[in-house]
């Protein structure tokens, strides 16, 4: 089958007055623009309006293009078309900026503009000036002014650079009243300020709440810090009121006020003054009024001290005299505890009468009467001649000194002692188990026998175990008139021995040459000396001896034929002996 041309005509063709059957014009068809029988498309038509219709000029009609904005601004081209757009870039490019003198174009300021507050070019709308007072530069930086605000509001640091007065009227001023935790100073620069909360107005009251971290109040260098009180002062805490000072007194009621002082009236309470540390020491004064301690009428422990160390009380009294009493049963305790103190009773000048059992009773004074080693004096001061009374009443007395138990029995006296009785009475001084030592200080002790007896006085421990010391000061011991001797057998003389002071003693060779230090030696005394061990020793040598008084013995081993030449190996052991000779 034949197919038919496209572009033949098989019915009636189209004309511009009458219908029929067209086809479509070419490209170069339609730019010639010749034919009236074809029909155009539109991209055909936009290909041929390009070539039918010439660009058009200031003298002709025709196809022309719109300006760039920078064509339209370098004003260059005679061919373009200028929307309104191009034509205000032209006048606004033709125009001078403008300033605080000469009108022209100007810019609107941006956000970051207005808040940087640096040009001086730019203008700010009402809407950038929220921006501004938004984020705001320092206000008042160069010569500040008043303002008054119904309400002033900061969310970073707030400084006021000068005095400033706010007055609240009727309504709470608040300072730090969010739930912040920033902190709050008031007058904490270094200048020197006096800072002023409250007045004495009436009703005005101060309250200071704290939490956890407590309330401080510190004042330094010279400065006080003074609270006083219209009417109580009341200070009250749930823990430990503290009140100290590090470097001076710490002063209650040292004003002339005459009001008490109350200190633990109320509670069960336990109530210390002063302390134990070191020095620390406790003043309780008073004036003419009595000073009352644990005198209400409740039966309760007093204790004044302690025995540990150094502890001392001293209790004095003047004209209005001293009293110690109780009830009828009260028993008296002074020194109970004490094992090596002094318990004086009577003050060094004493005149009055110190009266022990004074009592119409039948009683008993006990002195020294415990079971330790006590010694008793009586009247033994050395300053003022005394009498001593004992059972001198006009009554048949009976006196006993000493006991038959193992002691001793010492009597000194500087002016004698005189012993009487009546015409048949007997002295009998006995010593059955005990010591009997009479002694003397500045003067003697004399023991006469007025008998024409070889014994006629005589010192005799009868007890076995017995023993008669004598005993002296720095004087000497003298016998005269007699010999000394040891009558009974297997009696012997002991001395100490050994050291620097004695006179007996022992010592051992080094290289033939032993030096013994003696404080008592003197140039006339007479030495002794014998080998008790040769100890070794590879050859003897003799004894020789050179003193130095109130220093040493010098014993040498010479030898044998050669005195000049010490012995050096002689080591013995030498025993020595010194006897002074009158």
């Amino acid at each position: 089958m034949r197919r038919s041309n496209p572009t033949s005509y098989t019915g009636k063709k189209a004309t511009q007055d009458k219908s029929g059957q067209a086809r479509f014009a070419t490209s170069d068809e339609a730019k010639l623009g010749v034919s009236t029988s074809l029909m155009i498309s539109p991209s055909v038509l936009d290909e041929a309006v390009e070539s039918l219709i010439t660009d058009a000029s200031t003298t002709e009609k025709g196809i022309a293009r719109i300006a760039t904005d920078l064509e339209a601004t370098t004003a260059t081209a005679t061919d373009l078309i200028m929307t309104p757009h191009s034509v205000g870039l032209i006048a606004i490019a033709g125009s001078p900026d403008w300033s605080e003198t000469v009108k022209g174009i100007g810019q609107i300021a941006t956000t970051a503009e207005t808040v940087s507050l640096t040009l001086d070019n730019v203008v700010i709308t009402p809407s950038k000036l929220g921006d501004a007072f938004a984020a705001p530069a320092a206000i008042g930086s160069g010569t500040p002014a008043a303002g008054a605000f119904t309400t002033l509001a900061s969310s970073g640091l707030a400084s006021l650079g000068a005095s400033a007065t706010i007055v609240t009227g009727a309504v709470a001023l608040s300072l730090g009243a969010d739930a912040s935790t920033g902190t709050i100073n008031m007058g904490t620069g270094a200048g020197a300020r006096a800072i002023t909360i409250g007045n004495i107005t009436t009703t005005t009251a101060v309250t200071i709440n704290s939490g956890t971290n407590g309330v401080t109040i510190a004042s330094t260098g010279a400065g006080d810090i003074t609270a006083n009180a219209g009417d109580k002062f009341v200070v009250d805490a749930v823990g430990t009121i503290d009140l100290n000072s590090s470097a001076a007194a710490i002063n209650i009621g040292n004003d002339d006020v005459d009001q008490a002082i109350n200190i633990g009236t109320d509670g069960e309470r336990t109530i210390t003054l002063g302390s134990s540390n070191g020095a620390c020491s406790l003043v309780l004064d008073c004036g003419t009024g009595a000073l009352d301690i644990g005198t209400n009428a409740i039966a309760h422990s007093l204790t004044l001290g302690n025995n540990t160390g150094a502890t001392a009380i001293v209790m004095e009294v003047g004209t209005g005299n001293f009293s110690l009493d109780g009830v009828a049963g009260s028993t008296y305790t002074i020194g109970s505890a004490t094992t090596t103190g002094t318990i004086s009773i009577g003050g060094t000048a004493q005149t009055g009468t110190i009266t022990l059992g004074d009592s119409s009773g039948i009683n008993i004074v006990e002195i020294g009467a415990g079971e330790g080693a006590t010694t008793v004096n009586i009247a033994t001061g050395a300053t003022s001649a005394k009498a001593v009374n004992v059972g001198t009443g006009a009554v048949a007395n009976v006196i006993t000194i000493g006991s038959a138990s193992a002691g001793a029995l010492t009597i000194d006296t500087a002016a004698g002692i005189s012993v009487d009785g009546a015409t048949a009475s007997n002295l009998t001084v006995t010593g059955a188990s005990e010591d009997l030592t009479l002694a003397s200080v500045g003067g003697s002790v004399l023991i006469d026998g007025s008998e024409a007896d070889a014994a006629a006085v005589s010192l005799t421990a009868s007890d076995a175990a017995g023993g008669i010391t004598a005993t002296v000061g720095t004087g000497d011991f003298n016998i005269t008139g007699g010999d000394l001797k040891l009558n009974t057998a297997a009696t012997q003389i002991h001395m100490n021995g050994g050291a620097v002071t004695d006179f007996i003693g022992q010592g051992t060779l080094t290289a033939g040459v032993l030096t013994i230090l003696n404080t008592n030696i003197a140039a006339t005394d007479k030495v002794f000396l014998s080998r008790s061990s040769i100890n070794g020793s590879s050859a003897l040598g003799l004894f020789t001896y050179v003193i130095t008084p109130a220093t040493s013995l010098v014993i040498t081993s010479v030898q044998a034929g050669t005195p000049a030449s010490t012995e050096t190996n002689d080591i013995s052991v030498v025993e020595y002996f010194i006897v002074r000779q009158l």
